[in-house]
C-alpha cells in the first residue's frame, strides 16, 4: 500500500514538473496540489510547496508566492541550515523584490548565501538576484561586478548554453542599457535571446522580456521603427505565455507608449499607459507602492505636460516622484527624470527659476548615480541651457547647450532625434544672439560685430540644417518637426530682408 502510495505521489509529481516546465502553471498547480494531498512526507511536501511559490511567481500572484515559502520554511527545523533553506530564502527575496520591498529581499538573500556554497550553481543564482536589487538601487558597479562573479560560476557549472546564463547576460544588458552603453548592452540582450531560443522555442515568457529590453536598446538609439517591430514580437511572445494581464506585459506596454509619444500620438500612448498602470494595480493592489507606478505616471504625465495640461502634469509627476522616493531613494536617477520634467513644466508656466532649482537637483544626482558625460546628464543640461535662455541670460544657455550637445553626439550617435532637438535649441539660441545685436542702434554696429552677427546666422543654419535632416530621416518630411525645422532655415536665409 505504502508503494502504491509513492508511485501515485511520483507520477503526480512528475507530471506537475512536465506542466511546470512546459509554461502551463495552472495544470502544473493542480498536480502539485493532488500530489501535496496523496503524501505525508515533509520533504515531498516541501518539495511541492517550493515549486507552487515558484509558478505563483511566474504568475505574478506574489501573496500567494509569499505564502507557499513561508509555509516551506515553517515545514523546516529551526536550526536546519541545508542548500532547501536557502533555496526558500531565495524565493522568499524574489517576493519581495518584485513587490518593491528592497531591503526585506537584501535580507532574505543574505540569509540565503549564509548557508549556501559559494561553489554551486545556486549560489550564482542568489549572487544574480542580489545583483539584480543593487542594479535596481543605483548601485551599478557593485552589481556589475556580482553579476560577472555570477555569471562565470553559472558557465563553470552548466556551459554557457544555460537559460540561467541566459538571465544573468539579460540583465547585464538591461545594467548596461541603464549606463548608456548600448552597444554592449544589445549584445548581452541578444545573446540571452540566442541562448533562450535554443533552450526553449518561440514561445517562452522569457523570449518576450528579452525582445522587450532589445526594443528599449533601439527606442534609446532613436530607431523607433525597429523597436516599435520588436516590442509588438515581445508582447505576442508575453501575452500568449503569460497571458494579457502579467506586469511583464504591463513593461512592453509602457515601452510601446513611449514609441507613440514620441510620434506625437498621445492620445494612442495614454491608452497604453493607462493600461499598464492598471495591471500594476491588479497586481500589487491599489495601497501597494510600487516603482513601476513612478515610471508609468511620470510617462502619463509627460502627455499631459505635451498637451500644456500643466496643473493636471504636475498632479501626476508628484504622484510618480511619491512612489519612486518610497521605494527606490530620493537621490536614485527615476527621481532625478522626475524631477527634470517638473522642472520643464515650471519652465513651460514661466517660472525659470524654479525650472533650474528642479533641473539642477536632478543633474547632481545624474552626476553622482552615473558621471557628467552620462546622456541623461547632456538631456538635462539642454532643458537647464533653455531656462536660462527664457531669462535672457544667452550666453549662459549656449554654453549648457552647447555641452549637452556634445555629450549626446558622443553617447547616442549623430543621428539621434535628442541630438536633433539640442541641435534645434542651439540654432534658436544663436538666433536669439543676433537678435540682441541687432537692438543695439547702427551707429553702436561695428565692422567686427557685423561680421560677428553673420558668424551666428551662419552657425543658427548648421544646427538648423542638422536637426532638419535627423528629423526627415527618422519621422519623414511630413513631421511637424521637419516643417518646423524648414521654416527656420527660409527665416535664417532672409534674416536680412525680413
Amino acid at each position: 500500500m505504502i508503494k502504491n502510495t509513492q508511485n501515485t505521489f511520483d507520477i503526480i509529481n512528475l507530471n506537475a514538473k512536465i506542466e511546470h516546465d512546459d509554461g502551463q502553471y495552472d495544470k502544473a498547480l493542480e498536480l502539485y496540489a493532488r500530489a501535496y494531498s496523496n503524501t505525508n512526507s515533509t520533504p515531498q511536501r516541501i518539495e511541492i510547496l517550493l515549486a507552487t511559490g515558484h509558478i505563483y511567481l511566474k504568475k505574478a500572484k506574489y501573496p500567494e508566492a509569499k505564502d507557499a515559502f513561508i509555509r516551506t520554511l515553517d515545514l523546516l527545523p529551526d536550526n536546519d541550515q541545508s542548500t532547501k533553506k536557502a533555496e526558500i530564502f531565495n524565493g522568499i527575496g524574489l517576493v519581495a523584490k518584485k513587490c518593491s520591498d528592497y531591503d526585506q529581499a537584501i535580507s532574505a538573500y543574505n540569509k540565503a548565501l549564509e548557508i549556501v556554497d559559494t561553489k554551486s550553481s545556486l549560489w550564482s543564482e542568489i549572487a544574480a538576484n542580489l545583483a539584480d536589487i543593487l542594479r535596481k538601487k543605483g548601485n551599478y558597479n557593485e552589481s556589475h561586478e556580482l553579476y560577472l562573479k555570477a555569471l562565470e560560476q553559472l558557465e563553470s557549472v552548466h556551459g554557457q548554453n544555460h537559460p540561467s546564463v541566459a538571465d544573468i547576460m539579460n540583465n547585464l544588458g538591461i545594467l548596461l542599457k541603464k549606463e548608456g552603453k548600448y552597444v554592449e548592452a544589445l549584445d548581452y540582450l541578444k545573446q540571452a535571446l540566442r541562448i533562450s531560443k535554443h533552450y526553449y522555442g518561440d514561445k517562452h515568457e522569457s523570449i518576450g522580456m528579452y525582445l522587450g529590453n532589445i526594443g528599449d536598446i533601439y527606442r534609446k538609439r532613436g530607431d523607433y521603427k525597429t523597436a516599435e517591430a520588436t516590442y509588438k514580437e515581445a508582447l505576442a511572445a508575453l501575452q500568449a505565455s503569460l497571458g494579457p494581464n502579467h506586469i511583464e506585459v504591463a513593461e512592453v506596454l509602457n515601452s510601446m507608449g513611449l514609441v507613440l509619444k514620441k510620434r506625437a500620438d498621445y492620445d494612442g500612448a495614454e491608452v497604453l499607459y493607462k493600461r499598464a498602470i492598471k495591471i500594476v494595480h491588479d497586481t500589487f493592489g491599489h495601497d501597494q507602492e510600487h516603482y513601476k507606478l513612478g515610471i508609468y505616471y511620470n510617462n502619463l504625465a509627460d502627455l499631459d505636460r505635451k498637451r500644456n495640461n500643466f496643473e493636471d502634469a504636475l498632479h501626476l509627476y508628484q504622484r510618480a516622484l511619491t512612489a519612486i522616493e518610497k521605494t527606490l531613494g530620493p537621490e536614485h536617477s527615476e527621481a532625478a527624470e522626475i524631477l527634470h520634467n517638473i522642472g520643464q513644466v515650471q519652465h513651460q508656466l514661466g517660472n525659470f527659476e524654479q525650472a533650474i532649482i528642479h533641473i539642477d537637483r536632478a543633474l547632481a544626482i545624474i552626476k553622482k548615480e552615473f558621471n557628467d558625460r552620462h546622456h541623461k546628464y547632456g538631456i538635462f543640461l539642454n532643458s537647464l541651457g533653455l531656462a536660462y535662455a527664457m531669462m535672457n541670460d544667452y550666453d549662459t544657455a549656449y554654453i549648457h547647450v552647447k555641452q549637452a550637445l556634445q555629450i549626446l553626439l558622443t553617447t547616442l550617435g549623430v543621428d539621434h532625434i535628442e541630438v536633433c532637438v539640442v541641435y534645434s535649441n542651439l540654432g534658436d539660441i544663436c538666433m536669439k544672439i543676433v537678435a540682441e545685436m541687432d537692438s543695439k542702434t547702427n551707429n553702436e554696429k561695428t565692422k567686427e560685430e557685423s561680421t560677428e552677427k553673420q558668424a551666428k546666422l551662419d552657425e543658427a543654419k548648421k544646427y538648423y540644417t542638422e536637426a532638419h535632416r535627423i528629423v526627415q530621416k527618422t519621422f519623414g518630411s511630413e513631421h511637424t518637426k521637419a516643417k518646423q525645422c524648414l521654416s527656420l532655415l527660409f527665416i535664417v536665409d532672409n534674416y536680412q530682408t525680413l
